[in-house]
């Protein structure tokens, strides 16, 4: 069986950051990354089949020119990773490659699948969308579709179609135990194209852990992981560091997270091993601003951490609290100045619009970012995606405007949603305009080694 893993592209060449539950226009300061889930996937299905992983935005190739390369490929099977923003332009090149492979069979992975499975099995060219994470629902799949003995209406985490009506099997169950017994197949890529930002070096994504131990309104995570924060094992995590720098001669990692600091203990030893073992990396991830201490930022330095990511969202209190981010200015204020203290450089996420916003509070938050000692920020409108609190209030199926941060779908009726565009706009302006950012701004864009 001929299996091809697709990282798409869309058609008018809007470039994609696919990644886990991550949908957003690729900039500069995020560049682009290893499609980690994909890899995933090959190592778990390498003895079912022969595996190809394409990433369309990695090559650089049009719509058109990755139809034609899946298709020289002769597939009998596409998993491809489809984000809520390019539904329309997935479902349409899926559409494209079954024209020309009538049996063809094509997986949908990823938010959109997950959270629009019922909406997306009534295209007829779409067979199959996998809810939450998908390598064993992928494996699981497989073995069905080569005559085993489970049958489709009975592997967890599958959307499917039976004489034309659309099933929704329920969702897997978190797992046990996360550790790899095969590591993802980095092989299967030109890696040499995947660089990071900050340090201008080759870099690759490894999964550290999954979840949210938290349930922020405006928050994805746990309708894509389902509820709760767990991790790899240490040691499962640095054979892999091991593995990467001897096969690929790779340093640079972005520890992919979406609360690296959920547990001290974990980032203690993870840290701790790295550097008793001499590992010799560099890394990025995020944090939660007051789950951290001063014992693991001064080991997460120690280990090579270039980079902390924060999601902050607002300076106002009452904001947070409306919207269960539930965090006091005081950590966050602490938080920064002790990243800073141990020259870790900081990346600072807002969002603007959230539920009980108004004009001052968005100009209070812009003006404490503006004065605080984060070194990089991003101010992002509300985004009310599937699969959120706000997905009901606010939906809207022109999933165009879906894209993570830029999106102008949530309007009030005392806050339009081009006010909050054009704050968005001033936030950038005035937090980039001080002569330190600047300065770090321009030597960032310009790919110029920070660190």
């Amino acid at each position: 069986m001929n299996l091809v893993l697709v990282n798409p592209v869309t058609k008018d060449r809007t470039r994609v950051l696919r990644v886990e539950r991550c949908q957003q226009k690729v900039l500069s300061a995020v560049g682009f990354w290893p499609p980690i889930t994909l890899l995933e996937i090959a190592a778990k299905i390498k003895d079912l089949g022969k595996v190809a992983v394409i990433d369309g935005e990695a090559e650089g190739l049009s719509f058109n020119a990755l139809v034609e390369k899946v298709i020289s490929e002769s597939p009998d099977l596409v998993v491809i990773q489809s984000c809520v923003p390019t539904i329309e332009d997935d479902i349409l090149f899926s559409s494209l490659l079954k024209e020309r492979i009538p049996n063809l069979k094509t997986v949908f992975i990823g938010l959109a699948a997950t959270t629009m499975a019922e909406w997306l099995l009534k295209h007829e060219t779409v067979d199959y969308s996998i809810l939450g994470e998908p390598q064993d629902t992928v494996r699981d799949l497989l073995e069905y579709i080569s005559g085993g003995k489970i049958g489709q209406s009975d592997i967890p985490g599958l959307g499917h179609k039976c004489k034309g009506q659309v099933f929704i099997n329920r969702r897997r169950p978190q797992a046990d135990n996360y550790d790899y017994s095969d590591f993802p197949d980095r092989a299967l890529l030109d890696n040499t194209k995947y660089r990071l930002s900050l340090a201008n070096r080759q870099f690759t994504v490894i999964k550290v852990s999954r979840g949210c131990d938290f349930s922020c309104s405006f928050c994805t995570s746990g309708a894509y992981y389902g509820k709760g924060w767990k991790s790899r094992s240490v040691e499962n995590i640095i054979q892999e560091i091991r593995q990467v720098k001897s096969r690929q001669g790779i340093d640079k990692f972005l520890f992919l997270s979406d609360t690296f600091n959920a547990r001290k203990e974990f980032v203690k030893k993870l840290t701790a091993g790295i550097i008793s073992e001499k590992l010799d990396i560099q890394w990025v991830s995020n944090s939660r601003l007051d789950l951290l201490d001063e014992e693991s930022v001064s080991l997460m330095k120690k280990s090579g951490c270039l980079l902390i990511s924060l999601g902050i969202e607002s300076f106002d209190e009452d904001i947070l609290r409306k919207n269960k981010k539930f965090i006091r200015l005081e950590d966050i204020d602490n938080g920064i100045n002790l990243l800073n203290k141990y020259g870790i450089l900081t990346y600072g996420y807002f969002i603007l619009g959230l539920e009980g916003e108004s004009r001052k509070s968005i100009w209070s938050t812009i003006i404490k970012a503006v004065s605080s000692k984060l070194d990089f920020a991003a101010f992002y409108s509300l985004t009310p995606y599937p699969g959120t609190e706000y997905y009901e209030k606010y939906t809207n199926k022109n999933w165009k405007g879906y894209f993570h941060g830029i999106s102008n779908i949530v309007t009030y009726e005392y806050l339009s949603s081009a006010e909050i565009m054009a704050y968005r706009y001033m936030a950038l302006f005035l937090f980039y305009m001080r002569p330190r950012r600047l300065l770090l701004l321009i030597r960032y864009l310009f790919k110029r080694k920070l660190v």
